[in-house]
């Protein structure tokens, strides 16, 4: 009975219209209510107020990531250095295309709009990788993790950024066992490196961890002949050239602006710098450096080599990386322990340690179960060894930088998205599904 009740739920119209009653009834009501929570918020992001000025300048100017000072446009980095161009940067378009006023609540809304777009997207992915009860769960579930954080800051919006840097290597892993269709794959290829770009402009960091994911997907793939198309090789190739000129993506951004508007690059850095945070990540924990985490501890140790730096100049960050490196070669043990307790703490939130061992015992009874009858790359596999590696690269992050929520709460996708490919394979278990090896595409 419980065969034939799955089965019925496995056809794709029935799917389809699952998801499609789930999207109207759950996301987008959900997607409005996070909009109205804009209107609740108070000043939280010292940022969000020169992005305001920026708005306004590009309102009048129709100059993007600029500040307007008289006759004069400024590189928004001489006022806000450090910051990913994305929210800005959408604000400026949004305000020189329509003409309207931004305020400080917009910065939430936009947060909303990535989110929702991520969510959207991601879940897309997953009904295409004939993964529905997944799919239904990032709508849902996932929504509601998304809702939980608002804030005039650009931290909410992060839970969309790791929603599309997923998709690139999801695609990779996963398109190939729906099926030879080369289309397909190039479609999804395109979707994802997309979303990469989007990443970097908006979390360079999470975008950073979407590029090593894809290019080792991408490994994986062309390695084990996943996707057995002609002049295969040529194919990702193609697709890891592209992935990492995502890279680029904020850089040029910036130099387009400065080209187009005749605007000397600021002597600030405008994209975030790794070395002040490394820096000062050291003082997280106890420590016996004396160094806390704290932005003022990062310019008293530059001062204390040269006065007249300007923080978070070239030079300012120049000096941070030296005293690094300078600490982690001379106490590399202190360091270590350091690392591993801020680990340890960031497998305490959420309760991570005990997800991960439960979901991966679950995963690998299951997976050599079906591997009994079932000799093909499944989507279970991708979407558990994606994720699998993106919960790695956040505790990663919590462990060079900090274990705080603010950047670890996007790693929430990827525990909802192992602890539904679980379901799935069960699922799949329950049907007795078998994946064979792609069939070679024209």
């Amino acid at each position: 009975m419980l065969r034939e009740f799955i089965a019925q739920l496995d056809r794709r119209p029935i799917q389809a219209a699952l998801f499609l009653v789930v999207l109207m009834l759950f996301s987008v009501p959900s997607f409005f209510r996070s909009l109205n929570e804009a209107g609740k918020l108070e000043h939280s992001w010292s940022s969000a107020a020169v992005w305001v000025k920026s708005a306004d300048c590009a309102r009048t100017t129709k100059a993007i990531l600029a500040i307007c000072q008289g006759d004069r446009l400024l590189p928004i980095a001489d006022v806000s250095a450090g910051d990913d161009p994305g929210l800005p940067l959408v604000l400026d378009l949004y305000a020189a295309l329509s003409g309207a006023v931004v305020i400080e609540t917009d910065v939430s809304r936009v947060n909303t709009i990535l989110n929702y777009v991520g969510i959207v997207s991601l879940a897309g992915l997953l009904f295409c990788l004939r993964l529905p009860f997944l799919s239904l769960l990032v709508l849902t579930v996932g929504a509601v993790i998304a809702n939980k954080l608002h804030s005039l800051g650009p931290h909410p919006g992060h839970f969309g950024v790791a929603c599309l840097v997923a998709l690139l290597p999801l695609a990779v892993l996963g398109v190939p066992s729906t099926g030879p269709s080369r289309a397909n794959w190039w479609l999804w290829m395109i979707a994802g490196l997309l979303g990469l770009a989007v990443g970097m402009i908006f979390r360079e960091a999470i975008g950073l961890m979407g590029v090593v994911t894809a290019l080792l997907a991408l490994g994986v793939s062309y390695f084990c002949s996943l996707m057995n198309m002609r002049r295969a090789g040529l194919a990702h190739l193609v697709v890891a050239a592209a992935t990492i000129l995502t890279i680029l993506a904020p850089y040029s951004i910036l130099r387009a602006r400065d080209a187009v508007l005749d605007i000397a690059p600021s002597t600030r850095m405008e994209q975030h710098g790794a070395w002040h945070n490394l820096y000062i990540g050291l003082g997280v924990v106890e420590n016996p450096f004396g160094i806390v985490w704290n932005d003022d501890d990062g310019i008293r140790a530059v001062r204390e080599v040269n006065p007249t730096t300007v923080y978070l100049s070239a030079e300012y960050y120049s000096i941070l990386k030296r005293k690094y490196f300078e600490i982690v070669l001379h106490h590399p043990i202190e360091v270590a322990a350091i690392y591993l307790k801020k680990v340890t703490k960031a497998l305490a939130t959420y309760n991570m340690i005990y997800v991960l061992i439960v979901v991966s015992a679950i995963f690998a009874w299951a997976r050599l179960s079906l591997a009994r009858r079932s000799t093909g790359w499944s989507p279970y596999d991708a979407v558990f060894t994606v994720s699998a590696v993106f919960v790695a690269a956040f505790l990663g992050q919590a462990g060079l930088f900090h274990y705080t929520e603010l950047y670890l709460s996007p790693v929430k996708i990827f525990l909802l998205l192992l602890s539904g490919a679980v379901v799935e394979l069960l699922l799949a278990l329950a049907r007795g599904d078998k994946f064979e090896p792609a069939s070679r595409s024209s």
